[in-house]
């Protein structure tokens, strides 16, 4: 948490330094965008079985499972703020930063028959695991994303009826995680705990189309792709016997290739020449990464961590804004 916000302190910082100098130099802008966005993966494990209808030598219907827990991920609100400096008609540097709320959620099923079983291969690995009456899990999720771009106006001037922009630059993500579950039985409780830590930087390209077709009426359609390195920590714990045993407690570093795109589609108006409101859809795509339950580990040992690292995330979502220039 403390790496987490002195990064996120930085480019404020830098943003707010930016705005500082503005009487130093040329043309600024500032952009200040209300996001509410959601987030999306398709990946799923099984959290708990339950035994009460299995016949034979089944393992049991699922009870509760990752997915249960990521329907509850909502909208949640957040911030895009970004400061640009104009150097001439065709050109502009800009640092921008987007943090979005957490998205939390909490499931919890229980067994009037104690037939709950989290999924460990030997269902003799822990006794507060197998056959118990409550099961509890808990996933957090926290996403933020920093940007240094330059642009590069290729048409007449950025109003021109049809004006298309490059950019090339580095973005910065981060993604913390934490996974728990939490097993109770009638006089102890066992708990399973995974956090992950996935900090990735990397350069991207793109491209802003604009046309401006009716006098301060614009629609907008912006595309970045780009290819960077994510640093990997995890922590995992497991403890049986009201966490009096341990029977993990382990922790790794590794590194993964990734890659990541953005979309936004939008219009905006310009009612005077210094002040733009605009609004749209956005769509930011994160992979090689690794999610806290991918990290799930069922095997009835307590061998060291595989890291997991084909994971993804999709934040899709609506904003609304507004432009300032001075």
């Amino acid at each position: 948490m403390e790496r987490k916000g002195s990064t996120i302190a930085f480019f404020l910082a830098v943003i707010a330094r930016s705005v500082l100098l503005a009487e130093e130099a040329g043309q600024w802008n500032l952009l200040t965008d209300f996001v509410y966005l959601q987030r999306w993966t398709s990946q799923n494990a099984t959290i708990a079985f339950d035994t009460s209808r299995c016949r034979g030598r089944c393992t049991g219907e699922v009870a509760l499972d990752v997915n249960d827990l990521t329907r509850e991920f909502e909208y949640e609100p957040g911030i895009h703020a970004a400061v640009s400096y104009i150097q001439d008609d065709k050109s502009l540097y800009e640092a921008g930063l987007l943090y979005v709320w957490d998205w939390e959620a909490t499931k919890t099923r229980k067994s009037g028959t104690n037939s709950l079983v989290f999924p460990f291969e030997d269902n003799t690995f822990s006794q507060d695991f197998f056959q118990i009456p409550e099961m509890q899990a808990y996933y957090r999720s926290q996403c933020y994303t920093a940007e240094l771009n330059y642009w590069r106006t290729f048409s007449t001037s950025r109003t021109s009826l049809l004006a298309l922009s490059g950019v090339g630059g580095f973005r910065f993500a981060s993604l913390q995680e934490k996974f728990s579950v939490t097993a109770f039985s009638s006089n102890n409780f066992g708990q399973y705990t995974i956090k992950t830590a996935n900090d990735l930087i990397g350069a991207q390209l793109g491209f802003l189309f604009q046309i401006n077709a009716l006098q301060g009426l614009h629609w907008d359609l912006l595309g970045k792709a780009g290819v960077g390195l994510n640093r990997i920590g995890i922590k995992s714990f497991l403890g049986d016997q009201s966490n009096t045993i341990q029977l993990r407690n382990l922790s790794k570093q590794s590194f993964q290739t990734n890659i990541f795109a953005e979309g936004r589609a939008g219009v905006g108006y310009r009612f005077i020449p210094s002040l733009d409101i605009h609004g749209g859809y956005q769509a930011l795509y994160l992979c090689g990464l690794a999610l806290a339950p991918n990290q799930i580990n069922t095997s009835s040992s307590s061998i060291g961590l595989r890291v997991k690292k084909n994971g993804y995330i999709v934040l899709c979502g609506f904003y609304v804004g507004m432009d300032y220039s001075f």
